[in-house]
């Protein structure tokens, strides 16, 4: 499924899981090896040892760039963007304004009126004077953006499930960022819809990404998805694979278990460069938000 990337729903619901095919290999290898210390007729085992060896070294080259620094320099001061899930408007207002004090822009999807009217008692409009996606600004949506600078060229991006929107932020000694908030959605939704969104999304990319470009949200695919694949090849990269931030699951968030999935991404293309990525615990969403530090880099 990750050299060939399924299409349909279904099967890319189980797609998700591709990255956890490293821990059966490991087991795999470990009681192949016994065998094969223990057994008489060792060719045919050695063979398969072989190759679920080869199967597990492909794995591992898929998950290690996460954990190595591409060491882009930065050319800019730095700015920081966070991204969050709000489980349709659950998300605590307090802790998700608290978290946003670290950021200089935010992305919320699944929000709703209620649940932006209540990040306003604690100084959200004066964190964030600008904003798209909001009600004070006319156009409010499941989906917006708030930032301490400038924002202009607003729109939406296409006829989505859930409202998506292409943004310009001004940014003081770093300059013109174009800026995507992105919900394509989910293998559930039915109807070819997960698979039609993303080629929507993936165009989107390709018209905005001779720009500093950054694409952050809720991506409802996980790296080794073909979406995401294809975003890769349009220009983009993953800010957490840039900084080496690691595996960073992030849904679901709100069980008795770690999140077991990296559906929610920052991506950048080459213009950019990423410093640091956290995941953020937020009560009442069930899925962790992201705080990814960027600047504009000299490659």
């Amino acid at each position: 499924m990750r050299v060939f990337p399924p299409a349909d729903d279904q099967t890319a619901r189980l797609a998700a899981f591709i990255a956890y095919g490293l821990l059966g290999y490991l087991i795999a290898l470990g009681c192949l090896l016994i065998v094969l210390v223990r057994a008489r007729h060792r060719l045919a085992i050695a063979v398969i040892t072989i190759a679920v060896a080869l199967l597990t070294l492909c794995h591992l080259a898929w998950l290690g760039p996460l954990f190595v620094n591409d060491h882009r320099a930065a050319s800019t001061p730095k700015f920081r963007l966070m991204s969050l899930n709000m489980y349709n408007g659950g998300a605590n207002s307090r802790k998700v304004a608290q978290l946003a004090e670290r950021a200089d822009i935010v992305i919320l999807v699944e929000t709703t009126s209620a649940a932006l009217a209540g990040l306003k008692p604690h100084g959200w409009d004066r964190r964030f004077p600008y904003s798209w996606g909001d009600p004070r600004d006319g156009s409010f949506s499941n989906t917006a953006v708030y930032s301490r600078f400038p924002l202009s060229s607003s729109r939406a991006i296409g006829d989505t499930s859930f409202q998506q929107w292409v943004t310009t932020v001004r940014i003081p000694r770093v300059g013109r960022i174009r800026l995507m908030a992105v919900h394509p959605c989910n293998p559930y939704c039915g109807g070819d819809r997960w698979s039609a969104e993303h080629r929507l999304l993936r165009k989107a990319v390709i018209d905005n990404v001779d720009h500093p470009l950054v694409v952050a949200g809720d991506f409802n695919a996980v790296d080794d998805h073909g979406p995401m694949r294809a975003l890769q090849r349009a220009g983009l990269k993953s800010a957490t694979d840039v900084a080496g931030a690691g595996w960073l699951p992030t849904y679901p968030a709100n069980r008795l278990f770690p999140p077991l999935l990296p559906i929610d991404h920052v991506m950048i293309n080459k213009d950019l460069t990423a410093t640091s990525v956290a995941s953020l615990a937020v009560a009442g969403s069930d899925h962790r938000g992201l705080l990814a530090t960027l600047a504009l880099t000299a490659l």
